[in-house]
Order: structure tokens, then sequence, then C-alpha cells
């Protein structure tokens, strides 16, 4: 009879595990690592929030108009973000471009097409179907229809555009990751086009001196340039644009001709793996049908994790896209693992936040196109006023998670009856009404409080 061959199969079973093991931990502490330490300069003396709209630089293009944050802001600087907002004119194409930094695009209104070069060596997938005598066939990498709620994730070093083919301005607000351990260029955000003539949008030289981009072929000898794509020196000197006045964002005359599947057809995930080629870089977190939680009558919330979105992973990114009906409250609640930058996209509405030595860092009511920073772990409130709250949050980590001081599984909700009673001085019936306030809800509604009907919720 042979020897018995189970235990060498268990011990190379066991050993395969290991190793499986070992390989998972060295990627979780590779990705813990791509999170840069901030300085406690910029997080640490944050005694007061401010709500802060897109006034540092504008660039006033042909088809549209391009709006940036102060990057250098204490709140955007904690956060290690930087903020900016495009409106772009219907037949409006934004050039191509790529950035230092991980991006999150949402998409508040409008429809339209973009187009990325997901990575390299990923093939032109996107063809015209081949005709007898055709000399030249279309071919081009993936692209995506987009619409208001949509987010796109581009990461760093990789090209993208985007074109507005609908019938109203497309306004897209653009968060940068400049933190992120992928930016090797320091903390300032810079984008490198691909084509065009155009100033930096972030200010760089300062808020009323912008340096004239160009772009990334305006450094390369026009001749040289020349013989590496086999063209005039005429035709070099354009790709280089240095006379070009339409900035960048211009307009496309009789439209933007691409090979694209037919409008509406918005390819879902088939349950297979995805590859690098195939990555997924869109989600619709603005759709009703994406909530995870609904409470008739008070609002939705949807959060965009890297489950959800697995390129969100590379990027150390997430969001979480908020509705409050009218009078509707978020309940006090914080985030454990991330910070969250705030943009209101619509309505109005009361936001507070708090910090660990209990002062008041917030308290203003905010309307559409403002931002705050509410920094990890403080504790913050929503509170909508008659026509009710919407914004998108960014969220400077794959997979930022909240956690409530009201409600289902809070904080105190979890907490025995007698701690409760005892370290709010309470009798244990009160404690019990503590303990179970609201139940289960995370929204509901809240007539305004007597200081905002006085005030009429007043512009923060």
């Amino acid at each position: 009879m042979g020897k018995p061959v189970i235990k060498p199969l268990v011990v190379l079973l066991l050993s395969l595990i290991l190793v499986s093991e070992c390989a998972a931990i060295r990627s979780q502490k590779r990705r813990m690592g791509q999170r840069v330490q901030l300085s406690l300069e910029e997080c640490g003396y944050l005694e007061k929030l401010e709500a802060i709209e897109p006034d540092y630089y504008r660039i006033e293009a042909e088809g549209g108009v391009t709006e940036s944050w102060n990057h250098t802001n204490k709140m955007l600087r904690c956060a290690g973000v930087a903020l900016v907002r495009r409106t772009v004119k219907p037949g409006g194409l934004v050039l191509p471009s790529y950035t230092n930094a991980p991006q999150l695009m949402y998409y508040v209104q409008g429809s339209g097409i973009q187009g990325m070069t997901i990575f390299p060596s990923c093939p032109e997938s996107f063809e015209e179907p081949e005709e007898e005598g055709q000399e030249y066939r279309e071919q081009h990498q993936k692209v995506h229809e987009i619409r208001g709620g949509d987010i796109i994730a581009i990461p760093p070093g990789i090209g993208y555009w985007f074109y507005n083919n609908g019938d109203v301005p497309l306004v897209v607000v653009i968060l940068l990751h400049t933190n992120n351990v992928a930016n090797q260029l320091g903390t300032l955000p810079r984008r490198f086009y691909i084509a065009g003539n155009t100033e930096d949008e972030h200010g760089e030289g300062g808020r009323e001196k912008s340096i004239s981009g160009r772009n990334v072929f305006s450094g390369i000898n026009v001749n040289l340039l020349a013989q590496v794509f086999g063209v005039r020196v005429e035709t070099a000197r354009k790709i280089q644009g240095p006379d070009d006045k339409r900035k960048n964002i211009v307009m496309v005359e009789g439209g933007l001709d691409v090979v694209r599947p037919e409008p509406g057809s918005r390819a879902n995930a088939n349950g297979l793996e995805e590859t690098i080629c195939t990555l997924r870089v869109r989600e619709a977190v603005g759709s009703a049908a994406r909530a995870d939680i609904y409470v008739p009558h008070a609002g939705r919330i949807a959060t965009l994790n890297s489950i959800k979105l697995p390129i969100l992973a590379d990027l150390q990114l997430s969001a979480e896209r908020g509705v409050l009906y009218k009078y509707g409250v978020y309940v006090p609640h914080w985030n454990l693992n991330a910070h969250s930058v705030m943009y209101v996209t619509g309505g109005r509405g009361r936001v507070q936040v708090g910090d660990n030595k209990g002062k008041n860092v917030f308290d203003n009511v905010m309307e559409e196109g403002q931002v705050v920073v509410i920094p990890q772990n403080f504790v913050a409130v929503m509170h909508a006023g008659e026509e009710g709250f919407e914004w998108i949050a960014f969220k400077t980590g794959e997979n930022a998670m909240i956690n409530t001081l009201i409600g289902e599984s809070s904080a105190i909700r979890v907490l025995p009856v007698d701690v409760v009673a005892n370290m709010y001085q309470v009798s244990r019936e009160d404690a019990q009404r503590i303990k179970e306030a609201r139940d289960q809800a995370i929204l509901f509604t809240l007539p305004p409080l007597e200081e905002e009907e006085t005030d009429g919720m007043a512009k923060a």
C-alpha cells in the first residue's frame, strides 16, 4: 500500500492559506500607507469652519466657465483636496487633460459624453464598422454617456475630455485628492492639458496673476514635434496652440461625431471579474434607485465606496449623495475614517458641526454652490429648509463609514440603560427614552427651530 498523502496535502493547503493571508495583510498595509499623514498645523487648529465658494480663480473660455476654490484654504488643506467647477455651454467641449492627483467628478446637471484613456496599453475598443472603399476607420477608447447625478472616477495621470450634447449647461464639480500618495508633485494641484492654450485654473502664481498654460506639447521643439507626428511644421504649431484664444473649453461646430453606443444604453456590471481595461469608472449615485437609506417625506442617502465601484480602492476616495425633503433632518453623526468635503447641489439647509471640545465650529444655512469640509470625527447634523436640501459629499477614504448619535445602532442606542442614566444624570425612564429616540430613523422631519423662523434661515 502507498503511504498516505493526506498530511502533506493539509500542510500544503495551510501553507497556501498562510501565504494568501500574508499577501492580504501586505496589500492592506500598502493601501493604508497610501494615506499621507496630514500636517497638524492644518487639521489641529481648525477652530472655525466656513462655507466657501468658487471665487478664487475664474476662466471664461469660448465654450464655458471654469471656477476654482482657493486650494490654500485651511479646510481644503486639512482634507488634502482641491476643487473645481465647470459650466459647459451646449455644444461645448472640455479639452483633454490629466492631473497629478486622483479625481472624483460629480455631474450636477445636464447631459453629455465623456471619454478617457483608461490605461495606455488598453485597446481602442470603440470603432466604426468596416465599409468597402473606406480609407480610414475611426477607432478610440470607450466613451461614456453622462448625465446629472453621475460620478466619474479618474486615476492620476489619466487623460479625459467631456462634451455637452444637451440643451442646457452641463455643470460638474471636480475634487482632486492632492494628499494621495500617488501624487508625487507636492500638494499643489496641477493640470496638464493635451491641447489648447489656457490659464492655470488653480491660479498658480497668484489670484490676479495666472500663468498661461498652453499645453504639454509647448515644451517640445516644434521641428522635432513635426517629425514625431509626421506632419508639417505649421500643423505642429497648431498642436502647440500658441495662438489659440479659445482656452480650455471650446465650441464644436455642427456637433461632435464620435463612435458610441446608442443613446440611453448604459452598461451595468455583468458579474465577471473586471480587468484593468474594463474597470467601471461611473456610477449613477444621484439616482433615487441607488438610495441606501430612504425615508418617505424625509429624504434619502446613497453611498458610493470601493465595494460598489472597485476603482475607488486605488483612488482612496468615496462619496455620499444626500437629498432631504422639506424640513428633513439627517441625525447627528460623524465620519469614522475620513474627512467629508460637502458641496451643496440644491435647496437650502442649516448645517451644524461640533468638535472634540464640544465647541460649535460651524452653524450656517448653506445653499447651492457652497462647500464646507467636515473633518474626521467631528459631529454634524443637517436640517433642510422649506425647499429641501441636497448635497454631494466627497470622502477621503475608499470605504468611508459613519456612526450616528440617534436611532437604531447609534452610539447611544447600544449602551446599557444604566450607563446612559449615570452619564447624563437622568432617571432610568429618561435614559430609556434617550436610548430609543427616533427608533430606526436616521432621517426624519422636524419643523424649523424658533431662531430659524426668526431669521428666515438666513444665508451663511
